[in-house]
């Protein structure tokens, strides 16, 4: 993959197609842009597919490329379809594929050590 650029719509076509074909009904892949602390997932489902109850990673965002998806948590539910954006919730949340979709996950990994109040700090 180049560490520069990626075809998102070249990747969903792969991602669902996996997802397809996986138990699970979902597929990954991570998208490696060379960042040392920026982490990208991009994760395809079939429908029906799910991330079940998970903990937030952290600071992180989730962008619908393709499809249709619910996420939600103990106090609200959002549908997002492709072109939204959200910011992932607080605590324990999950998210469902209400129809073949792609997303792309994108958290902060903080090098051991550091925190944003540290480098704030100084």
């Amino acid at each position: 993959m180049d560490p520069i650029a990626l075809h998102l719509p070249t990747l969903a076509d792969h991602l669902i197609a996996q997802a397809a074909d996986s138990p699970q009904g979902r597929s990954a892949q991570r998208i490696d842009l060379d960042h040392e602390t920026l982490r990208m997932t991009a994760i395809g489902f079939a429908e029906g597919g799910a991330l079940p109850d998970h903990r937030n990673p952290g600071e992180a965002v989730l962008q619908v490329v393709r499809g249709r998806v619910r996420l939600s948590d103990a106090t609200r539910t959002i549908d997002m379809d492709a072109g939204m954006i959200a910011r992932i919730p607080d605590g324990v949340h999950r998210l469902d594929a209400l129809e073949p979709s792609v997303v792309v996950l994108t958290a902060i990994s903080m090098p051991v050590g550091k925190t944003p109040e540290a480098d704030a700090a100084g």
